[in-house]
């Protein structure tokens, strides 16, 4: 029995229509996956501002004061912390202040040997808290100098543990606040009380990516709070 043969030109026919279905397809894909990509082109375009915004901010968090035994001002932001400083001891939260001693650089060194510079770090801090009103009997000083946020605090830790301080104020600026309370958390997990308090220093949180030194300070805390969550911080200086 013969079968009837289905003319060439009908097969042909058939095979352009399903390649122009495949092409119309493809083109259709393109298109859609062109259109998402603008479409999350502009989101990101519109929404990255909120977003850096908000990467900045997470870094500063600020406790509810208490009365403590101290308040400590962290090394750096002279005169800024200690003016925070005086202003809560000047308001009774704390009946003295502790000053770290950060370690000398050797610029600042090579200034005070040849006279041009009369005093270090610590010293300047120490003297700014003076202008601003602390009496120095009130003054408390560490004499052990430290590198990095991580050593400082805990130096901070072994003079307020041998003082039985129990609760302390922790004086830093806004950017640094988040990594600070980290650093006492995994310092101090059974005391004594760390509150962080910032300073008035402005702090650029809605645009810090357009602005050099703001945006070197945010990656510096980030990497800070990396290396202290992978526990190797203790192998960097």
């Amino acid at each position: 029995m013969l079968q009837s043969a289905v003319p060439q030109n009908q097969v042909f026919s058939g095979s352009a229509a399903r390649a122009r279905s495949l092409m119309a397809r493809g083109r259709r894909l393109v298109s859609g996956v062109m259109v998402g990509l603008a479409g999350l082109t502009l989101a990101l375009a519109a929404l990255h501002g909120p977003i850096l915004k908000s990467l900045g901010s997470w870094l500063r968090i600020e406790d509810r004061l208490e009365r403590a035994d101290v308040i400590v001002v962290l090394a750096g932001g002279t005169p800024w912390r200690e003016a925070a400083a005086a202003s809560l001891w000047r308001a009774g939260w704390a009946p003295r202040i502790m000053i770290s001693r950060p370690a000398v650089r050797p610029d600042v060194g090579k200034l005070i040997e040849l006279g041009i510079r009369k005093l270090d770090l610590q010293g300047e801090s120490r003297a700014v808290l003076e202008r601003y009103g602390v009496p120095a009997d009130q003054i408390i000083a560490i004499g052990e100098s430290a590198r990095t946020t991580e050593p400082e605090l805990h130096l901070v830790h072994t003079a307020a543990t041998d003082k039985a301080y129990r609760r302390l104020i922790l004086v830093t600026s806004p950017e640094h606040t988040r990594r600070v309370k980290v650093t006492w958390s995994k310092e101090a997990p059974r005391g004594p009380e760390g509150i962080v308090a910032a300073t008035q220093e402005a702090f650029p949180f809605d645009d810090w990516w357009r602005r050099r030194r703001a945006a070197e300070s945010v990656l510096h805390e980030y990497l800070g709070l990396l290396a202290i969550g992978l526990g190797i911080s203790p192998f960097m200086r």
